[in-house]
């Protein structure tokens, strides 16, 4: 993998607005029995919301019946009423035999979502990759204190076949030997109070370096009234969002350094933009994304390093294995003719 040819997760979002706000011939959507190659847009009478698509089929392994230039029939997700005519449509052939009846076409598969399916499946990919990564660190008793999007290389986006993978490795360092790292916005709760970067200390990172992607500013400096209040300002934002996280009082903490900005923590806590800050579980409401990945988040998200999951225990968890399921599942009808 090359970055220079690779996007990053923290570029994207953007990558994302313009492959998925049209679906151009070439692409690929992936089915749940064969893939189809976009061809040409089918233009009917202008009745109809749906959006139509003469395609290849792409033939899998073992494979029957392919079926010849069918036509794709997709709702976009922008379109809500189309997406509620396609999803009573699928609730139609679900009918016992509606399906197989001669009267009526056949559906003969069904076609990940166009644009949040992509946008889930990278998340899944990233999450996967970043803990697995965590777990193989860990047994060179190493860490990773530099997780953020822009480390994390993708391809695959405009397929659907998304692959993730971690780069930038110079700030791998031996468990406990690095003290104020991170990035601000994935700093642990701990790492901003003196501790040094732990095992822990990753897994906070990974789940808010998703966080910070999908709600922007949420964590981290950003919109801090001083340079020099940064570390205050986010250790501020974390308290808000995470209300029993204890921050010590001055005489607590042994640096002076941490003693200001502490202190200042709790102070910054009356600013108007930091009251704009919900708790995390009304905080994550404000954001469109499926329950199970508020689910995951919530559970990776712990302040107290003791109680957080390790890597593999996130990624054998009930959270991981329902969003995974979730972003399985998540399908729009594709009938054929």
């Amino acid at each position: 993998m090359f970055s220079v040819i690779r996007p990053t997760l923290s570029a994207a979002r953007n990558s994302f607005s313009r492959t998925m706000s049209s679906l151009a011939p070439g692409c690929t959507l992936q089915g749940a029995r064969w893939d189809y190659r976009i061809l040409t847009p089918i233009k009917g009478d202008n009745t109809h919301i749906s959006t139509v698509f003469k395609a290849e089929v792409i033939p899998r392994e073992n494979a029957g019946n392919t079926p010849k230039a069918p036509p794709v029939v997709l709702a976009l997700p922008s379109d809500v009423i189309a997406k509620e005519n396609m999803d009573r449509e699928r609730q139609t052939y679900h009918l016992p035999g509606i399906n197989s009846a001669d009267c009526f076409r056949e559906m003969y598969d069904k076609i990940e979502s166009t644009e949040y399916i992509y946008i889930y499946s990278l998340i899944m990919a990233v999450l996967r990759a970043s803990l697995t990564s965590c777990i193989l660190l860990e047994g060179h008793q190493r860490v990773n204190t530099d997780y953020k999007p822009a480390n994390i290389l993708l391809s695959g986006i405009e397929t659907g076949s998304i692959t993730a993978k971690v780069g930038d490795l110079g700030l791998v360092v031996p468990v406990g030997s690095l003290f104020n790292a991170q990035p601000y916005a994935m700093r642990a709760p701990e790492v901003f109070l003196g501790q040094a970067c732990t095992e822990p200390s990753q897994v906070w990172a990974v789940a808010t370096m998703l966080l910070c992607w999908i709600k922007p500013g949420i964590l981290g400096a950003w919109n801090s009234p001083h340079p020099l209040l940064n570390e205050a300002w986010c250790m501020a934002k974390i308290k808000q969002l995470f209300p029993h996280w204890s921050i010590p009082t001055p005489n607590k903490v042994e640096k002076h350094s941490l003693e200001a900005a502490v202190d200042a923590a709790k102070s910054l806590s009356k600013e108007p933009d930091l009251q704009g800050i919900l708790p995390f579980d009304k905080e994550i409401q404000k954001v469109e994304m499926p329950q199970q990945l508020r689910d995951l988040l919530r559970f990776m998200l712990v302040v107290n390093p003791v109680e957080r999951p390790s890597p593999s225990s996130v990624l054998a968890s009930r959270e991981f294995r329902s969003f995974e399921e979730f972003v399985k599942s998540s399908w729009v009808t594709a009938p054929c003719s």
